[in-house]
């Protein structure tokens, strides 16, 4: 009977366990998407025309304009991002900028992570 309870008290702190964790990664996912960087990512062009992505929230942001090279990148967030020379935040080279970081580039993309 002793082994009976004991197995019924572990299975019961396992399960409080897991409804735990799991409600820790709901609340996670849940916030995610909303996530934004809060300051400014500054382009610019030295012929125009210039960008800027205020508060840009987390994920990929097409730069519609074709920048050329020299362009100058400020990541005056409080986020990491990524910038890419193709649409759709791929191509290589990408260059990670920390907040604070700039770069010259011709940038078409933008990866602002959370």
């Amino acid at each position: 009977m002793a082994g009976t309870r004991r197995a019924s008290t572990w299975r019961r702190a396992a399960r409080v366990a897991v409804v735990g964790v799991l409600a820790g990664a709901a609340v996670g996912l849940a916030g995610s998407p909303g996530l934004a960087a809060t300051g400014r990512i500054s382009i610019s062009s030295p012929t125009g025309p210039n960008v800027t992505l205020l508060n840009p929230p987390a994920g990929c942001h097409n730069i519609q304009a074709s920048l050329p090279a020299g362009t100058v990148v400020r990541n005056q967030t409080d986020a990491t991002i990524v910038v890419y020379p193709a649409l759709g935040c791929s191509g290589l080279p990408s260059v990670v900028l920390p907040p604070g970081g700039s770069t010259a580039f011709s940038p078409r993309s933008v990866d602002v992570l959370s």
